[in-house]
């Protein structure tokens, strides 16, 4: 514990660096939690000129202002800019679409910024103190990573922190003052590695961040940052190719006629929406509202809505856990390889309170925590994940599939006259370029993974990865690169 208290200089209690940082999560204060790229690269030059102002004349009195323990006014300013930076990149991307950044966009950041200071009893403090146990830990990780890093690489952050500017000279510094990391010289220069202390700070510094929900949210945050930059309507295809006639079976079963309202949950680019009519199944007298989490997927169905001139289908961003409707607004309810990213027990306690009485609630999920390695390629081709699986004790991969017996259990309790099924499809990674752009975006599966090796490696992961592909792929035969999966498809009346 006096390990933490010294990092930040600060004198709070592990529970309530917890709270300070769960406040954060549920605030949407973001340090950083792009998967791919600097900051800047998204970050108009208007707007990096508004924060380097507001900064200079709203931020430095109020941090000059403050208690001694907020460390040099530089280092305090250098974390606001990057929090609310990263903060203006989540709010704008998950608003827009894109991650594009104007004035606007920093502005609005900064006010949530300060209104979480605010809110704080630490104040200033505590923004500080989320800086410092969430930088320390990607310093601290990242040395505990590679085992040891070259004092040059670390101090520029070219391997794990390249969203930062400057040079992390007093970060180091700190680190060996608190006897967390030992600077050697090993042959081709100074190394920078992890004593006993450091790693028993690291363990610290997880726990607590697995504690106030950073972590989790932070892997979903990510997941829907890159969930829109897959073209899933050439993808697909190739995945799953039986795909088209599984749905369009589950939709044929359902009892939607001309006229109805009906919502579908977790809409995507529309593909069930308009690709696979259930649009006519409603009729031009009808309504259908798509929801979705991502604006950019929704924007790809506003497209190609307005080209098809289709005027009776909306398109709403929400979640499925908090649905934007009022109490039986829709004839059916009907989701699509959606629930498995949501809590399920609320989606559907959501979808049943929509659903008029006498509706009916339909979905179609994938099978229960599904593992991509039934493909016998794949189990080959993604042996380095499992090894980070194995090595961290974290499951291989997430939102694979609900828990098994979850979607029947769940429509049995709030739903009458269920009718459960299993039908089959075929799964494939005979095209490996498809199969890692849908596992690795489509449904960022092993983001829970990716998001934990540092910003270099992460990326070498990747790349690694495309190359076992393309070499297993000349090496397995066509049987090895299928398998069968046994979907789940529930339908209930209200």
């Amino acid at each position: 514990m006096e390990a933490l208290k010294n990092l930040m200089r600060a004198d709070f209690t592990e529970e309530e660096v917890t709270r300070i940082i769960r406040d954060a999560v549920a605030d949407g204060i973001v340090l950083d939690t792009w998967m791919n790229s600097e900051q800047e690269e998204y970050i108009s030059a208007p707007a990096m000129d508004w924060l380097a102002d507001a900064l200079a004349t709203r931020i430095a009195p109020a941090v000059a202002d403050g208690p001694p323990l907020l460390g040099r006014l530089e280092d305090v300013l250098e974390a606001v800019r990057e929090i609310v930076l990263g903060t203006a990149l989540f709010h704008a991307q998950r608003a827009k679409g894109k991650r594009a950044v104007d004035h606007r966009d920093a502005e609005a950041a900064l006010a949530r910024v300060e209104d979480f200071v605010a809110h704080q009893a630490g104040g200033w403090v505590s923004l500080r103190v989320l800086y410092l146990v969430i930088t320390a830990h990607e310093d601290l990780s990242a040395l505990a990573y590679y085992g040891s890093m070259r004092q040059d690489d670390f101090l520029l952050g070219t391997l794990h922190r390249p969203w930062s500017e400057g040079v992390f000279h007093g970060q180091l510094a700190h680190y060996r003052r608190l006897g967390l990391v030992d600077v050697q010289y090993r042959g081709q220069g100074e190394t920078v590695m992890l004593t006993p202390a450091g790693h028993t700070l690291l363990t610290q510094l997880r726990r607590t961040l697995e504690a106030s929900g950073e972590f989790a949210w932070r892997s979903e945050a990510q997941r829907w940052t890159i969930f829109g930059e897959l073209d899933y309507d050439a993808v697909l295809p190739h995945v799953f190719p039986d795909a088209t006639r599984l749905t369009r079976d589950f939709l044929g079963q359902l009892a939607i006629r001309s006229g109805m309202h009906v919502l579908e949950v977790g809409c995507g680019t529309g593909r069930v929406t308009l690709d696979l009519g259930l649009h006519r199944q409603v009729g031009g007298t009808g309504r259908l509202v798509g929801l979705d989490p991502s604006r950019s997927l929704l924007n790809q169905l506003e497209a190609k809505r307005q080209a098809a001139g289709i005027g009776h289908v909306e398109t709403v961003q929400g979640v499925a856990e908090h649905l934007p409707f009022a109490d039986q607004t829709f004839d059916a309810c009907v989701a699509v390889a959606s629930l498995h990213f949501t809590n399920v027990e609320q989606a559907v306690q959501e979808m049943v309170r929509v659903t008029k009485p006498g509706g009916l609630v339909a979905a179609l999920c994938p099978p229960p925590q599904t593992d991509f390695r039934e493909i016998p390629m794949v189990a080959l081709w993604f042996r380095p994940l499992a090894e980070l699986a194995e090595t961290w004790g974290l499951p291989f991969g997430e939102r694979t599939g609900l828990a098994p017996g979850a979607l029947e259990q769940t429509f049995r309790r709030h739903l009458s006259s269920v009718a459960y099924s299993r039908p089959t499809s075929t799964m494939s990674a005979s095209d490996p370029e498809a199969f890692l752009a849908f596992v690795l975006k489509g449904g960022a599966f092993y983001q829970n993974l990716l998001c934990r090796v540092p910003y270099a490696d992460r990326w070498d992961l990747i790349r690694q990865l495309e190359r076992r592909g393309r070499d297993l792929i000349r090496h397995t035969t066509s049987e090895e690169q299928v398998a069968t999966l046994r979907n789940e498809a529930v339908v209930g009346f209200v």
